[in-house]
Order: C-alpha cells, then structure tokens, then sequence
C-alpha cells in the first residue's frame, strides 16, 4: 500500500477550510509493509514490559510533557477497573500506561494489523468496535493524522472531526476522554498531520464539555513549535472530556 503524496484538487478547499488554514506538503508513507513490519515489532510482551517499568517510573516517551500532563490528569481521574478505548498506536506505551493506572481491559481502535500480546489488551479495526460502550478513551496524537492517508485511511478531509465525534457513539453516558493533539497555529502538514489552532480547535471538540486542561498556556494557540517533522507540543489540557 502507497499513502497518498498530494490532496486531490476537489477536497483541496475543504482541507484548507476554504483557504482560513495554510496547507504545507511532508511526506510520510506509513502504511508501507516495510514500516508496517517495523512497528509490529515493537508490539511484544518484552517491550511492553520496558514501557511497564518506565511508566512506573513516571518516565517520559516520544511527547515528553504530553506524558507529565497525561500522568497528572490520571492522577485527578482515575481509571482503576475500567473499559479503556484507545484510538490508534504505533507503539504500546498507552496500553500500558492505561494498564499500570488498573484499567480492567484496554481496546485499541487502529487501521494497521496488530496481534495481542496481553491479555487485557486487544486490537481491532474502525468500525469494528461492536457493540461495547466504553468507560473512558485515550486519544493522544491520534485524531491530527485521520483523513491524511497516511496510516492507509482513507482521505477526508474532516476525518478528524469525523472520529472525534464517533467516540462519542462508544463511549458511555458521561464517559471520558483524555486528549491531545497538536497545538498552535492552524496548518495541515499533508500527509503527516494538522496542528490546531483558534479555527480548527473548537469544532473538534464541538459538543463535548471541557472539564480540566493540563498544559495550556496562553501562547497555545498562536505558537510555531509543532511543524511537518515533529509535534512535541501537544497539551492534555482538554484531557479529560465529558459529553454534553
């Protein structure tokens, strides 16, 4: 499979949110076997118990202060004996936070194949949920990529808002999302990921409750940090949703 290298010109308006959000072009062909075959094999139990014994230790991964601002907001909510959904890894360091803070069972929604490695952990494709309602969903760098095509999903350009809002169809009445995205000013990096800022932030949060923020500051939506090669600033200040 070959991700796709440029927009189509009939979506091209509605990714650049009728011309309000600068579109920049970096490519990333994530859904190629080779790359695919690098990732699954990150998705053993001896990895996954070097993420145990890190998250324990309140140790930082790839996001950095993302995960101080993750540990502080399960700190204040926790998730002891819960059904947690997890939407999209590439490595297993969220199972196995959700499994250190006593989550009963962790559901991970991702497009690329994974087998389990745990049993408390399993893997299934969008769409493919069933019928199970979950207590709480982790969202960290997840959403920004939906859409792009990068990880073999197809191209939409709201596919961000699109599965932001079909959380809430899984989720339980009142149930929790903690999530973070890339912050600052609004850019699309395609096919890598967008950046939200003031116009693209509130509609990916349209008809969920902000509850707690962790990380926000008052430059957040107006910064450069995050750009196509890396996105370290991602705040879980909206970490911890209830649905309205």
């Amino acid at each position: 499979m070959k991700a796709p290298e440029s927009i189509p010109g009939e979506m091209y308006d509605r990714y650049s949110m009728d011309g309000k959000v600068s579109v920049l072009y970096h490519y990333r062909n994530d859904c190629s076997d080779e790359i695919q075959q690098m990732i699954n094999a990150n998705f053993t139990q001896e990895e996954y118990n070097k993420c145990v014994t890190r998250i324990e230790n309140r140790e930082t991964n790839y996001y950095l202060d993302t995960d101080t601002w993750l540990y502080q907001a399960l700190d204040n909510f926790p998730i002891e004996g819960k059904h947690i959904c997890i939407a999209g890894s590439a490595y297993p360091w969220y199972e196995a936070m959700a499994i250190v803070y006593g989550a009963e069972k962790c559901t991970v929604i991702e497009y690329s194949d994974r087998e389990s490695f745990h049993p408390k952990i399993e893997y299934v494709k969008p769409g493919s949920e069933g019928d199970i309602l979950f207590d709480a969903c982790l969202s960290i760098s997840s959403y920004e990529h939906d859409g792009l095509g990068r990880y073999g999903d197809p191209l939409n350009p709201d596919g961000d808002l699109e599965a932001m809002q079909h959380m809430k169809k899984l989720l339980k009445k009142d149930g929790l999302m903690y999530l973070a995205v890339p912050a600052g000013r609004d850019k699309v990096y395609f096919n890598v990921h967008r950046v939200y800022g003031e116009k693209r932030y509130p509609l990916l949060i349209k008809n969920w409750e902000l509850v707690a923020k962790y990380g926000f500051a008052q430059e957040t939506f107006s910064n450069n940090i995050n750009t196509a090669h890396q996105s370290p600033y991602q705040p879980v200040a909206w970490a911890k949703l209830s649905i309205k």
